[in-house]
């Protein structure tokens, strides 16, 4: 009988070791990093995990990889080269990473960065080529897709600063490949509407928050090299405030969120017509101090003939001062004319501007009880519901007998 090997620890471990390495060779695996350290050494040491299982894994500094160090972190995916194999000393069963790949956001962002290097480069972001906000616009573009928070937002606010804006929405997709296509078709058509049907100020290109992958397409070349030839000047408000896109770089003003967006976009009237009110208090203050100067001046004059008692000098003095005075006179008038017609201008679009005056003209608003929006179809009631109607004094609660849509 042959006598029986006996393995030392270190043996079967070197041929554990061998036969791992052997039998898988190279491959690829994909997880996600639980857990990493970073030894003084260079070496990296990482878990990778899916839902059932783990795998402890080294990347040596020596070795080849195409993400850098400081770009691996817990929670990252990423997609690895490498092969099997036993840390002897401790008979430790490890995966020897040779390369490393970012996968879903972190390849999202490694693409970003490049892009955003890129354009640099070329001078898109430059900030001598923007182009400043119209003060006060009168028409403006707004491309985002119809279903979202967005438009609603950016409505509400352009309506409440800036009651007589118009407002032209070109709806697009936000976010999956149709964005890629519909993001710059949409500012196609809205550079070609400001040109043949109605002048725009100003375009806001905006979407709500989201993922990295729902805010990629913002991060595309074809929309940021279309956003930099467009003639339009555009306000570029993609996700939160932490957000960032490619298209806020290249667009003439960035706003962290469509909400501020509009707020960019248009000046506050209850700002402006302060304004004009301040700017008419100045004039008549100025206009006095004037009129103070002259009058001490030719009481000087005056005092200064009398005491030389030269008759003629004092009637030159006389005839002067008339001619000043009707110059003031003439510079007063026409001043405050022109004032006084800005301030009527002002006065008018803040009178035309009043919701409720439409109701002095016969006009009504319907609601439902307890609802603060007025209704605008006929779909949001049926008969035997009761309603509210607001007239210009009063108010009066009917129930509804019959219901007739746009068809009937």
């Amino acid at each position: 009988m042959e006598p029986r090997h006996v393995y030392t620890v270190s043996e079967i471990n070197r041929e554990a070791r061998s036969l791992l390495e052997n039998e898988f060779g190279v491959f690829w695996i994909q997880g996600e990093v639980s857990e990493l350290t970073r030894a003084a050494s260079g070496h990296i040491y990482f878990t990778l995990k899916d839902e059932n299982a783990e795998i402890s894994g080294v990347r040596f500094k020596s070795r080849t990889s195409f993400l850098s160090a400081p770009e691996l972190e817990i929670g990252s995916v990423v997609l690895a080269q490498g092969k099997l194999s036993i840390y002897e000393p401790r008979g430790r069963y490890q995966f020897i990473a040779s390369i490393l790949q970012p996968v879903g956001a972190g390849a999202l962002q490694r693409a970003f960065e490049q892009l955003k290097h890129r354009l640099q480069e070329e001078g898109l972001f430059d900030p001598s080529r923007k182009r400043p906000l119209p003060p006060m616009p009168q028409c403006i573009g707004i491309i985002t897709s119809p279903r979202g928070a967005a438009i609603r937002d950016i409505v509400s606010v352009l309506e409440r600063r800036w009651p007589r804006i118009r407002i032209f929405l070109f709806p697009a997709s936000v976010q999956g490949d149709a964005a890629l296509r519909e993001l710059p078709e949409a500012l196609d058509r809205a550079e070609r509407f400001s040109k043949h049907v109605q002048a725009l100020d100003l375009v806001i290109l905006t979407r709500g928050g989201g993922s990295a992958e729902d805010l990629a397409a913002f991060n595309s070349e074809t929309l940021a090299r279309r956003i930099q030839v467009c003639d339009l000047p555009i306000i570029s408000a993609v996700g939160h405030e932490i957000d960032f896109s490619i298209a806020d770089f290249v667009a003439d003003h960035r706003a962290p969120t469509p909400s501020a967006a509009a707020e960019v976009a248009v000046p506050d009237a209850a700002d402006v017509a302060r304004a004009v009110r301040s700017l008419g208090q100045r004039f008549t203050d100025c206009v006095g101090f004037a009129w103070k100067q002259m009058a001490d001046q030719f009481v000087y004059r005056v005092d200064a003939c009398q005491s030389r008692s030269p008759y003629r000098r004092f009637e030159t003095y006389i005839q002067r001062f008339d001619l000043a005075t009707n110059t003031i006179h003439k510079s007063i008038a026409l001043r405050w004319k022109a004032q006084d017609e800005r301030a009527k201008h002002v006065a008018e679009v803040l009178r035309l501007s009043d919701p409720w005056r439409p109701l002095e003209r016969g006009y009504s608003l319907t609601y439902r009880p307890g609802d603060p929006q007025p209704l605008r179809d006929t779909a949001q009631v049926k008969a035997g519901d009761e309603i509210d109607t607001r007239l210009a004094l009063g108010k009066i609660r009917s129930r509804i007998e019959e219901v007739t849509t746009h068809d009937d």
